[in-house]
Order: C-alpha cells, then structure tokens, then sequence
C-alpha cells in the first residue's frame, strides 16, 4: 500500500511538473496571474485610436482591482471598482486601452461645480533607479503618467454655449493674448485628450515638455473606453521606454467626476506588470494559434502517461 501511495505522489509530482512546463513553454498564464500580468502582442494591423476597433475584439481584457486612493492628501475617491485593460503593439507603437463602468457622463468642467470622468496610466521613468512608489514616485525613481480627460476629449465648449444667460460686451473668445492660460501652453488649455505628466513626488506632478502620448474616448453602454498610444521611444528624458520582449510596471487611476473625484481623489490601482511582446496576437492569422495546439498534446499525451501508469500500479498490486 506503501509503495501505490509513493507511486501516486511522485505521479502528481511529475504531472505538477509537466503543466509547469507546458505553460512555461507555450506562454500560457494561469487564470491566477492574469489579474497582475497585461500582455500587449503584436497587431497585424493598426488599432489607431478608436477604442471600438476590430483590431480589439481578439485580445482578451485582463480586470483590474481599484481601490480609494489614501495614501497621501487629499485621499478619497474609490467609486470605481475595477477597470478592464487591453494592449497591443503595432510598428513601434504601443496601445492600452482601458473600460470601465460609469452610468454619468461628465465631460465638462467649466463651472466650478463640475470635475470630468478621467483615466491615468503611470509608468516607472527610463531613469529610475529603483522601482518608484506607486504614489506618484519618489525622488531617485520618478514616474511617467499618461492622463486622459472626458471635457477636453469632447471638444471645446464655448463659454457663451455654458452659460447661455451671460451678458459681454465684445469679448474676443478666440484669442491667444486673452486665453492666457492657451497662450501660455498649459497642457490643461490646450485641445489634447492626454496629457503627458512626470512626477518624482507626491504633490510634485509636472507636465512634461514633450508632449508625445495620444488617445481617444468613447461612451459605451455602462460608462467608457478609451485607448491611448505612444511610441515605444521618447525623446522626454523622464518618460518611460517600451520594446518587445521586455517588461515593465504599470499602475492605473480612474476619476468619476459625478463624484467630485479630482486631484488625489480617485480609485487606484497597485503595479501590475506590463509585458510587450514579441509574438504576434494568438489566433490573429485566423488560425488555432500552434502554442495551444503544443499545450493540448502534451497536456494529452502526459495525462494519458499518468493515467496509465496508475492503472499498471494499481493492477500488480492487486495481483499481489
């Protein structure tokens, strides 16, 4: 009886091991990993910036755990539960696209009694030294954030069109000299849905000189999906690289605006790992990708070993 309990185990050993192997060996990640690990394969073809591209209907969303942002002032936020994220990787270009549910759309923020729905990613700079703090960094390990924003996405929105009842004497609207904020080339003012940001500290957040990432938004049924791009190199000497075959972290926040979420207030995400690819998307050529054709007969082909070997040890014990 020994003998059949030791055989078994060093079975299970070997079957434990062989899956190991096998998901080791054709890329496949257990169901566990898959909320910590967002894999961006390489597109046969140009997702552009609509989120309601074809190019997404094969890649499968990793979901994404947020939480109320309380680690530094001001804290609070946390009306979103959880974000779903996407990517790809086309000619040098990388793509992320993030959904998540939100039943308001609040895409203006010119009264002061309105905040816009927003969506962030942050990435650890090229230059940091260590793996910066998911809080907007630190001084030796500072971060690249990507900030997209509902009102400036939706397009400029007159001041005359947001209050309908003001009264002017000739006010000249179109104007750099009396759009100070325009004229001066704040990020805020200036009509790009993403904003490139850097930030070596909590309460220290900048906008970058080179203004490189892209991106676009769109309502769904249950709230919004927006996707943003950059390529994989950059001249912003604080912003993060990209290259197929390699990894790096990457952290999300989103803003609900019917909440009066702004600033630090938001739902946030702890780093998840980003890894680019250097394999076209599974299944893209339309075909059954050959790595889980790999997986399924060694997966087959060891279970039926183990099975077998079973059945021989048990029937000479028997006949014992």
């Amino acid at each position: 009886m020994n003998r059949i309990l030791r055989s078994r185990k060093l079975l299970v050993a070997a079957a434990v091991l062989l899956i190991a192997g096998a998901l080791q060996f054709t890329g496949v990640n257990p169901a566990a990993s898959q909320t910590v690990l967002l894999v961006a394969y390489e597109s046969p073809s140009n997702p552009g910036l609509d989120p309601q591209a074809d190019a997404w209907d094969a890649v499968r969303a990793v979901e994404i755990p947020l939480s109320a942002q309380r680690g530094s002032y001001a804290a609070g936020g946390g009306s979103v539960g959880t974000v779903r994220l996407k990517a790809l990787h086309h000619e040098g270009r990388l793509y992320v696209r993030a959904e998540w549910s939100d039943p308001t759309e609040n895409a203006s923020a010119l009264r002061v009694q309105d905040f816009t729905d927003a969506v962030a990613l942050e990435f650890p700079s090229r230059a940091a030294a260590t793996v910066p703090s998911v809080c907007m960094g630190q001084p030796d390990a500072g971060v690249n954030i990507w900030y997209w924003r509902a009102d400036v996405n939706a397009g400029a929105t007159s001041l005359a069109a947001a209050n309908p009842n003001m009264h002017v004497d000739g006010y000249p609207f179109t104007d750099d000299t009396f759009l100070t904020a325009r004229g001066a080339g704040n990020p805020v003012a200036a009509d790009r849905p993403v904003q490139t940001l850097i930030s070596h500290l909590f309460g220290y957040l900048t906008a970058s000189p080179v203004q490189d990432a892209e991106g676009k938004g769109v309502r769904t049924a249950d709230g919004w999906a927006v996707v943003f791009a950059r390529n994989f190199k950059s001249e912003g000497q604080d912003h993060a690289d990209f290259a197929p075959g390699t990894r790096t972290d990457m952290a999300v926040a989103v803003w609900d605006g019917a909440n009066r979420e702004r600033d630090g207030m938001k739902s946030v995400s702890q780093f998840i790992t980003l890894q680019v690819a250097a394999a076209e998307l599974p299944g893209a050529s339309g075909g059954i990708d050959a790595r889980f054709i790999a997986l399924a007969a060694i997966l087959l082909l060891g279970l039926t070993g183990i099975g077998i070997g079973l059945a021989f040890y048990g029937a000479s014990e028997r006949s014992r």
